[in-house]
């Protein structure tokens, strides 16, 4: 029997791993579907949240060395408007096969047990409690704990909330002039209150994608056409940039769900955490950083319990407050900038930005408000 076994390796799960190793619990177990290293659709882009947390987890310099550096972000506005906050960290962009393999990898070392494929079929019960998985093959898991780390289309959920959710679309070229080390956010009206965006990978490869709300106000899932919406705003965006372009492989989506209130994160002997837990911000769509702090609180409960003696109860009950402490704030404003993006306020913005007397403030609030965390104009 583990200590605790761990149903996802993304960056959830395998943060999750580590900060337990991290704090002395090595006894565990993390579980995939797929082996490492493997594709994942994604912009793959880390914030400056995202850059703090890997220093804790002890992966910074490869990420570095692996990743892209970006330190110019290219703001249009709904009016094509455009400005530029520069930072000397504004983000790296690490592909997920790449950064989720250095987090699978890291764990290792640290002497945390790696199984793959294995897709977890449904929760080992005895009575109320939580005590392990079952996998498709018929193999059992059993732990003294269990996070679900097993992402936005969990099968092991126990929100009963409606979910939310953003959905993208995103394409792959190579051989793309771009400015080096930028990257864009396009707040295209058809996108509002989302964007789009283009993120570069390395000389001449990029990413360009977008996301809208996958339901409309009332709940009802969203009538826009994904592919036919990304059509146009590839041709008014970047039909020149694409031109003489090689795309590289298909179109690829994926689900984002999201919460502002954080709840539903635990039953007895289980945690809910990342994007099972709907912990991703609903303005920007960012889910690894959340999803890597949501795993350090998951360590953290779980040392509480395992090392400390603490109730589980109590262990729990600190896991969801560290949630809502760190993230309500922040997606109580996430809110609030997509009431600014549908709004002429960004135009108005723009407008005043090349202004000096207001171009610092301009930065540091709306790079902050984008990034989640404080940003300072270079």
């Amino acid at each position: 029997m583990y200590d605790v076994a761990i149903i996802g390796a993304g960056p959830g799960g395998a943060a999750a791993a580590v900060g337990l190793a991290q704090l002395g619990v090595t006894n565990v177990v993390l579980l995939d579907r797929e082996g490492f290293p493997r594709d994942k659709t994604c912009g793959s882009g880390l914030s400056p949240n995202a850059l703090n947390v890997i220093e804790k987890l002890g992966i910074a310099a490869e990420v570095r060395a692996n990743g892209f550096a970006v330190n110019t972000v290219r703001i249009v506005t709904p009016g094509k408007r455009e400005m530029r906050i520069s930072s000397d960290a504004a983000a790296i962009v690490c592909l997920r096969r790449v950064f989720d393999h250095l987090l699978v990898e890291r764990a290792q070392k640290l002497g945390v047990t790696l199984v793959t494929p294995f897709r977890a079929d449904s929760l080992l019960m005895e009575g109320e409690r939580v005590v392990g998985v079952r996998g498709f093959d018929g193999r059992e898991i059993r732990a003294r704990l269990v996070f679900c780390a097993d992402g936005a289309n969990s099968i092991f959920s126990i929100d009963p909330r409606p979910k939310r959710s953003i959905a993208t679309l995103m394409g792959w070229w190579d051989d793309v002039a771009v400015a080096p080390d930028q990257l864009d956010m396009i707040f295209d009206r058809s996108l509002s209150p989302l964007y789009g965006w283009m993120f570069p990978e390395g000389k001449g490869r990029v990413n360009i994608g977008i996301c809208v709300d996958g339901q409309g106000p009332d709940g009802e899932k969203t009538t826009i056409n994904l592919r036919q919406t990304f059509e146009r705003f590839l041709g008014e965006h970047y039909g020149q940039a694409l031109a003489k372009a090689t795309p590289v492989g298909k179109w690829k989506g994926h689900p984002i769900v999201y919460t502002t209130w954080v709840g539903n994160v635990s039953r007895p002997g289980a945690l809910y955490l990342g994007e099972a837990a709907r912990i991703t911000h609903n303005a920007t769509g960012e889910g690894i950083s959340q999803a890597m702090e949501s795993g350090l609180f998951a360590a953290e409960a779980a040392a509480r319990v395992l090392r400390q003696g603490e109730s589980e109860a109590k262990a729990f009950g600190w896991y969801l407050n560290q949630h809502r402490k760190r993230f309500t704030s922040a997606f109580l404003a996430g809110h609030a900038l997509r009431a600014v993006i549908d709004s002429p306020i960004l135009d108005g913005v723009a407008d005043t930005y090349n202004n000096p007397l207001v171009r610092k403030a301009v930065t540091r609030l709306l790079g902050s408000a984008l990034a989640g965390s404080s940003v300072n104009a270079s």
